[in-house]
């Protein structure tokens, strides 16, 4: 694991500290409930806590994968996920950032401003050339959030095929 996810980085929040730091086993239940927070207004998603509580543990058991909270006295109020991904267009490693998320009372805050820099600081450490995300396409909060951290949009249109 690299210094940079063992760094707690704090985030001055009202009269509280939010600390960003890698996750482990132990929050996954707080996951969930952010988890369950994003997927009540993503309309492609289903919460199903087996299913959420299965894929966090596998992201934070994988090697190459990186979820992140922020917490704030022990709570863990939001959350960012990393996964890297080989592009044979650059030729190397990148990676998508999925589930950022903060909960509701957090909003607005700049939690989920620290959280998206620090995953952007890992991809970086990792030596990622691009990072790709999905949002809601009809979220222009949402879409005004990533412009203002620079991210832009591309002409890909994001399709799946699931298997039951």
């Amino acid at each position: 694991m690299s210094n940079l996810l063992m760094k707690k980085i704090a985030h001055k929040l009202n009269r509280h500290t939010a600390v960003v730091r890698s996750a482990t086993i132990a929050d996954i239940a707080g996951m969930i409930q952010l988890l369950q927070e994003l997927f009540a207004i993503e309309s492609d998603f289903t919460p199903n806590v087996r299913l959420q509580r299965q894929g966090l543990a596998t992201l934070i058991e994988s090697e190459g994968a990186t979820i992140l909270v922020a917490e704030v006295k022990k709570q863990v109020i939001g959350m960012c996920t990393l996964q890297p991904l080989i592009s044979t267009a650059e030729g190397g490693v990148v990676g998508i950032v999925e589930d950022l998320v903060v909960t509701e009372a957090y909003r607005g805050m700049g939690v989920g401003s620290v959280l998206l820099a620090a995953i952007e600081d890992v991809a970086q450490q990792q030596d990622m050339s691009r990072l790709q995300l999905l949002t809601d396409f009809d979220d222009k909060k949402v879409d005004h959030f990533y412009e203002t951290h620079q991210w832009q949009h591309t002409k890909l249109m994001t399709m799946r095929k699931k298997f039951d």
